[in-house]
């Protein structure tokens, strides 16, 4: 059988060793804030969109698959705007609208990816009724299932700053990690993004900086308790 590659290789940016040590980095603060055993899982969300969510989430989830007997799930939960499919280079259907919506069993949906250890669920088709589909029965059947085959689980879900889609899989989730564009995401937009996550009684990890210059070392301080893990490229 073909060796799959083991280097985190989403994306062109975390080729550099800096980065790769800023997202193992990340993933040993998320372990060491979720103190619990068995499976840890963990939500993405972030205050608007393009400010790097996906791409971190998904850097994030390969640290963890790298791991000694490591098993990790990443599912798109982002069904207005998915992009699991395009970060992991996999097809986006069936996913998870599918199973949702009993047109296919649980592993026609379960993808493997070119990362060892590193599994994904895509959304499969665009919905009309997201915040429906992820508050339903259905969904939280469903991450019963999977939190017992797998040792992480990665949710990428919504900018909560957006739309309320997230709040259901917030509140499932073990923490949540924050995504911010460094000189992009305002500090309004920020607090706004907070409260709706202490508002679903959710823990906050920690808050990722995106896009911070190579060099730079910058944290957000104003949120003292909710960490500030940050990486640049």
């Amino acid at each position: 059988m073909k060796n799959k590659n083991t280097d985190v290789n989403v994306s062109a940016e975390a080729l550099g060793f800096q980065i790769r040590e800023s997202y193992k980095s990340a993933r040993t603060n998320i372990s060491y804030s979720i103190l619990k055993k068995g499976c840890k899982k963990i939500a993405f969300t972030s205050s608007s969109k393009g400010e790097g969510k996906t791409v971190t989430a998904m850097n994030v989830a390969s640290a963890f698959a790298q791991q000694v007997d490591t098993k990790v799930l990443v599912v798109e939960c982002d069904l207005r705007r998915p992009r699991v499919h395009s970060a992991l280079k996999i097809t986006p259907s069936p996913g998870i609208t599918n199973y949702l919506n009993d047109e296919c069993t649980y592993y026609d949906i379960i993808k493997e990816t070119s990362i060892n250890n590193l599994y994904a669920v895509c959304y499969g088709a665009i919905p009309p009724n997201p915040s429906e589909l992820l508050a339903s029965d259905a969904m939280a059947d469903f991450i019963k299932m999977i939190e017992k085959d797998y040792d992480c689980i990665i949710f990428d879900t919504p900018p909560v700053g957006v739309v309320i889609d997230a709040v259901p899989i917030i509140k499932a989730s073990d923490g949540v990690v924050i995504v911010a564009e460094d000189n992009v995401t305002t500090y309004p937009e920020l607090n706004k993004t907070i409260d709706t996550v202490k508002r679903s009684n959710a823990k906050i990890l920690g808050i990722i900086v995106n896009k911070v210059k190579l060099g730079a070392s910058r944290k957000i301080k104003k949120y003292k308790g909710y960490g500030g893990y940050t990486y640049g490229y």
